[in-house]
């Protein structure tokens, strides 16, 4: 008989829109192999029929709770943030507090008694009961996992030191302060937890008891990259834009380096796929700078681009979008940040650019240079196939399965 597990996220992970959405549908998928899962969803967004199908494949059941909250801007509700600040909770955790989710996943534990409840990010934790809670009505604790994305403060951290604004300065630093006493707490309550780099495996050794690392994030499926596509498209970044980091690192590279490249080659094109962040209409008229939307399928990006840029100033975690293009062999141009976790080597997988007049000469060099391009793809593609192939995938099933063993 299949072990249960209650799986909680702080999102419906479809469509596959973004970086953290793509680990927590595939993620879902691998388990659901081994487990019976029963997900439950608090969510901005409204799952889909397509959606919804492609979860009853995989699953026997599962609950979406809908809340625009966390979907706020916090200039449209000042209170709301003030009101968690006095109480001392951090906003970005608790704007995902929904209260008619508390009862139902207290009501499913009750009578589904699940062996392992698995936590996707951090921010979900308020959602778990207390040890006193499952002591009293199950009589046994409940295998405790979390599935971390990245560790909130150091988000913070990062915007506060690019940021300028005193006013917003101000904000972070709270935000960053309650975020680290949040994860200080609630990090101890875990059996065990994966990180998705060792870089945040050492961060978290302070404070958990178990851990290890998904070494490939999430199981990737294979690259349709075709060998004799053309390369039509220029400059390549795709993610999800309302995501504070995505949308600095697109005004940077927009403001700073794109003019720099357009001095020496004015005909190049940036192109920008993700679902529309209003922040950035601004540039909705600059020349040569084309925003695609959202793309149910990127798959004629990936395969006829000829660089794609990771110009990260801001952020934590690993970048999902990196690995999507070390699989399909696109060149890339990255600050230190935009490959953090994953192990590259300057001039052989990627091009390390720090400063604008760097990143806009590396992306020049590989725009002219066609067999400098093919041997970085084909290093890239050997890289991933190395240390990111569906076979690594193997290592997280059986960590699972052995901490399974641990009730």
């Amino acid at each position: 008989m299949q072990k249960k597990i209650l799986y909680i996220s702080q999102c419906f992970p479809y469509p596959l829109d973004g970086g953290g959405k793509i680990k927590t549908f595939n993620t879902i998928k691998t388990l659901s192999k081994y487990f019976e899962i029963y997900p439950i969803f608090v969510s901005e967004r409204k799952a889909t029929e397509e959606g919804l199908k492609l979860f009853r494949q995989m699953t026997s059941k599962t609950k979406v709770f809908v809340t625009k909250m966390m979907s706020e801007n916090i200039k449209k509700n000042y209170f709301k943030l003030f009101w968690n600040y006095i109480q001392l909770r951090p906003h970005f955790v608790y704007q995902y507090r929904y209260k008619p989710a508390f009862g139902y996943i207290k009501k499913v534990i009750k009578e589904w008694k699940p062996d392992i409840i698995h936590i996707d990010h951090i921010n979900s934790s308020q959602f778990l009961p207390s040890n006193l809670w499952f002591k009293l009505k199950l009589g046994y604790k409940p295998i405790l996992i979390l599935e971390n994305h990245n560790i909130n403060h150091f988000i913070f951290k990062t915007r506060y030191q690019v940021t300028k604004k005193i006013i917003r300065k101000i904000y972070l630093l709270i935000e960053g302060s309650l975020n680290f006493l949040y994860g200080f707490v609630n990090y101890k309550r875990f059996d065990h937890v994966f990180c998705i780099s060792n870089a945040e495996k050492n961060y978290l050794e302070k404070y958990c008891k178990s851990l290890s690392t998904q070494p490939l994030v999430y199981p990737l499926e294979k690259a349709s990259m075709h060998k004799n596509s053309k390369k039509i498209f220029d400059i390549l970044f795709v993610g999800y834009l309302q995501w504070p980091p995505n949308e600095i690192a697109i005004k940077w590279f927009i403001n700073k380096i794109f003019p720099l490249i357009s001095l020496k080659l004015p005909k190049t094109k940036f192109h920008i796929v993700g679902k529309n962040n209003p922040n950035l209409n601004v540039f909705n008229n600059c020349n040569n700078v084309i925003f695609h939307g959202y793309q149910k399928n990127i798959d004629t990006f990936l395969q006829s681009s000829k660089v794609f840029v990771l110009p990260f100033k801001t952020g934590a975690g690993v970048r999902i979008k990196c690995l999507t293009a070390l699989q399909n062999g696109i060149p890339i141009v990255s600050t230190k940040m935009g490959i953090d976790g994953i192990n590259l080597h300057d001039k052989k997988e990627f091009f390390l650019a720090e400063n604008e007049k760097d990143f806009a000469n590396n992306i020049i060099k590989l725009l002219l240079d066609k067999k400098l391009r093919d041997k970085m793809s084909k290093q890239q593609i050997e890289y991933f196939q190395k240390y990111h192939g569906i076979n690594h995938n193997k290592n997280f099933i059986k960590n699972y399965l052995q901490i399974c063993k641990m009730k």
